[in-house]
């Protein structure tokens, strides 16, 4: 049983992302549930923003709520924030925590925290995404230790209306064709929910840097080779539309014990 999370950002709906990208071993079960905030930073205002959300972190770890379990921001100036979820009903313990922690604190210090994250970012959606264990790679002797990762690709696929199950069964067979290959580059394959535009799927594939990333991947392809390519059109022919960026983990922001 995963612990409830609370937490609140602001206006009180932010709290545990990535993202779209959790760089943690994930449990043998088949999906986790997880809910996922993106917020829009304002890209003159990151340094604010980053202190406001610390100390926000600090004052609400003080009255006994959950920090988020992983951020992650990319270069478009988004933050993603993670946290796991027992099921949906979570949501609802999940804002009975904000308000209790609102009550321990008082009126004065929420207000403060409102004030700290004025004009710092320009919008705030939340969604519902399920980290799929069984169509992610993992292999037992990975390249990169978690510690490692200062990178994140991060594949975007819309699928076409009703083709879901042959794309999920396409997942599969790279899936199983990276571990006949052996290869030693873990991903996190993630499926959308509730408040995304669905179907979509996400690909989230660690680096050291961009340039290790890109390097790997050039050496993955011609490991994967005819193979590979054979499954990439089979896939393209289930895709509406493809969105790619590029980030990092931050466990910098959720390190309260640093004093700024």
């Amino acid at each position: 049983m995963k612990k409830k999370i609370s937490l609140g950002l602001g206006l009180g709906l932010l709290m545990g992302l990535c993202v779209l990208a959790v760089v943690t071993q994930a449990q043998e079960k088949k999906a986790d549930l997880y809910l996922i905030y993106d917020i829009l930073v304002n890209p003159s205002k990151v340094m604010e923003f980053e202190k406001a959300l610390k100390e926000e972190f600090a004052i609400y770890a003080k009255h006994g709520a959950r920090l988020p379990e992983s951020i992650a921001s990319t270069d478009d100036f988004h933050y993603y924030l993670l946290a796991p979820m027992d099921n949906f009903a979570g949501i609802d313990d999940l804002y009975k925590g904000f308000g209790e922690a609102h009550q321990k604190m008082g009126k004065e210090t929420y207000q403060a925290i409102l004030k700290s994250f004025k004009g710092t970012y320009e919008s705030v959606r939340g969604f519902m995404w399920y980290l799929r264990n069984d169509l992610s790679y993992f292999p037992k002797n990975a390249r990169l230790k978690p510690e490692e990762v200062k990178f994140f690709h991060y594949n975007f696929f819309y699928i076409k209306s009703g083709m879901q199950p042959q794309a999920e069964e396409i997942a599969k067979k790279f899936k199983a064709l990276y571990e006949s290959k052996n290869i030693l580059d873990s991903y996190y394959f993630w499926v959308g929910d509730i408040g995304t535009n669905s179907p979509v799927f996400c690909v989230v594939s660690p680096g050291k840097s961009a340039v290790d990333f890109y390097a790997q991947a050039e050496k993955r392809m011609k490991l994967l080779g005819k193979e590979a390519m054979e499954l990439n059109l089979k896939a393209l022919a289930l895709i509406r539309k493809i969105e790619r960026k590029v980030g990092m983990p931050r466990p910098d922001l959720l390190d309260i014990s640093k004093k700024e």
